[in-house]
């Protein structure tokens, strides 16, 4: 049954008690933001400007984060101040010229590094595409911006095996640390006869305080997971479950365990649009004893160590919960605010004495372990992307993470190089095969042709009456005469062989690879091993420097084996 009356849109543009224009938002993570034009420049702009906004965070636009969000509005606070400072500022859109936008531009990118001010201009590039009738800004500007945000390409590298394997190592060793900690503290307070210990214990575990703050502390650690253990567990979390930090940020904490076999999570997935924000995953719990390893296993091992944690926790939705007693609420998540929440990363790679392959003090960047992770995949799959791709599509998984990852680019041509030499060799061995069946073509070099030798397309042939193998007339290809004791090669046929060549790899960027090998292989291993070899370097140049030879490929091969 329909609801009786009219359904009413809710606007997200209002007015704030100031009076001035606000736009507020409530993004998919379920974080609110009110951005209020109450201090900003400019305010022939704001209305224009909200519409604007509106459309850029709201319920279609691509900004559906508090976090994007308010990446968005801080750039464009900065460019109205821009604007409000130069000699003659556009009092309103249609006012803004070419000039104004290469001021701001030039200011920006004056003041930090090119990525950093490409990410600036492109912010306010999307608000000025979605400005209303009323308010749209002449195309040269927004032509002028689109020329300042390209050509900055922004790649993170891969850690190298060393790298990813030394802190994935003090991560899991952290963990463990952790781990051995808490079960301790757990003996401790489940002990009949634990003594003053104990009952300090107890009195933290169900959100009391000592006397002394540091001894709450003391017996806090014991009990629950802190400030000082989340870098271990994010590193660990991200490097066996391959997601990104913003996922495994956002983790809930209701799961289902399938079978004793997989644990069923609903992830939130960032997005640069609304829809399909949420995706549910099975991982592998693993054998007893590899919870470090398996995403599962680790996953129900943290919520494990943290469910003290979350009892006490005003909010217990949330997988992450640690104590925090410097804040308000002894206990939650520290990313429930605020998806940075100010994890020292550096620090805690500083205590492990962490150093990169060159020796220098290691820097931790979850979007290094997130490529790191992609690429080992896609090497333990042989490069084959469809199965590599677990959390992205194939294209997303090249063009983001491997496409401009120099140990995955060196690493596949490598295995290009290998394939190669492969195909070469099995297109070889074919050739010879059939030598062994029919004889090796006569070849000479220096020497002058003694027996007299019918021309064909690209040698000559002493007996064209009588095969080797079959005794009668030959109905053989001309590329098989490469294969052929009958077959008879002088200097004079070096340039057409130079132009077959030459047409063979015209006929390998039309055609797949392994059509190829197989059409062509046998006769081009022939021709580059017992042919040319047998000829000089001298020789051979000459023959490639001379007129072009109709290599007359097409008039040998059936119609249907043409490209």
């Amino acid at each position: 049954m329909l609801p009786a009356g009219t359904y009413e849109v809710r606007s997200a543009i209002g007015r704030s008690a100031r009076g001035s224009v606000c736009v507020d938002f409530e993004g998919e993570d379920g974080r609110r933001r009110t951005f209020d034009f109450a201090d900003c420049e400019l305010p022939g702009w704001h209305e224009d400007l909200a519409v604007a906004v509106a459309a850029r965070i709201g319920p279609g636009g691509r900004l559906r984060t508090a976090a994007s969000a308010v990446a968005m509005w801080s750039p464009l606070r900065r460019f109205l101040r821009t604007l409000a400072g130069m000699y003659e500022p556009p009092d309103c859109p249609a006012e803004l010229g070419v000039e104004h936008v290469e001021y701001f531009a030039d200011s920006v990118s004056a003041t930090m590094q090119p990525v950093y001010a490409q990410r600036i201009v492109e912010h306010v590039v999307e608000v000025l595409r979605l400005m209303p009738p009323t308010g749209r800004v002449p195309h040269e500007v927004l032509d002028v911006l689109r020329v300042r945000t390209s050509g900055v390409h922004r790649h993170v590298p891969a850690y190298s095996e060393g790298e990813l394997r030394r802190l994935v190592a003090a991560a899991r060793s952290d963990v463990n640390a952790l781990r051995e900690r808490i079960a301790q503290g757990r003996r401790v307070l489940a002990g009949l006869d634990g003594g003053v210990e104990a009952e300090r214990l107890r009195t933290v575990a169900v959100g009391g305080r000592l006397e002394r703050l540091r001894e709450t502390n003391s017996a806090a650690r014991m009990l629950f997971p802190v400030r000082a253990d989340l870098p271990a567990m994010l590193v660990l979390l991200a490097a066996v479950s391959g997601r990104n930090i913003e996922t495994i940020k956002e983790l809930p904490a209701e799961h289902r365990i399938v079978d004793g076999k997989a644990v069923e999570v609903k992830l939130t997935k960032r997005r640069r649009s609304s829809g399909r924000w949420h995706q549910t995953v099975l991982w592998e719990i693993g054998e007893p004893g590899q919870e470090l390893r398996q995403p599962g296993g680790l996953y129900l091992l943290l919520h494990d160590l943290m469910e003290s944690s979350r009892a006490l926790a005003s909010d217990p939705r949330w997988f992450w919960s640690y104590c925090r007693h410097r804040h308000q609420g002894p206990h939650g998540s520290p990313f429930r605010g605020s998806m940075t929440a100010g994890i020292e990363m550096g620090a805690w790679a500083a205590r492990h004495g962490l150093k990169d392959d060159a020796g220098a003090p290691f820097a931790v960047s979850f979007n290094r372990i997130r490529t790191s992770v992609e690429a080992r995949r896609t090497r333990q799959m042989g490069g084959h992307l469809p199965s590599a791709a677990r959390t992205n599509t194939v294209p997303v998984l090249f063009r983001n993470y491997l496409r401009d990852d120099p140990a995955t680019v060196e690493w596949a041509h490598e295995v290009i190089a290998d394939a190669l030499n492969e195909a070469e060799q099995a297109a070889l061995d074919a050739h010879r095969r059939r030598a062994e069946r029919t004889g090796r073509p006569k070849v000479f070099g220096d020497t002058a042709l003694t027996t007299p030798a019918a021309d064909g397309a690209w040698s000559g042939c002493r007996d064209a009456d009588h095969h080797p193998a079959t005794g009668r007339a030959c109905r053989a290809s001309f590329l098989d005469c490469f294969h052929c004791g009958n077959c008879v090669i002088t200097p004079d046929h070096l340039p057409r062989l130079m132009a077959l060549l030459d047409a063979m790899e015209e006929r390998r960027q039309r055609i797949d690879e392994q059509t190829w090998w197989q059409r062509y292989g046998p006769a081009w291993a022939a021709i580059r091993h017992d042919v040319l070899a047998r000829f000089t370097p001298e020789q051979v140049r000459r023959a490639g420097t001379a007129p072009d030879h109709d290599a007359v490929l097409d008039l040998v091969e059936d119609p249907w084996q043409q490209p």
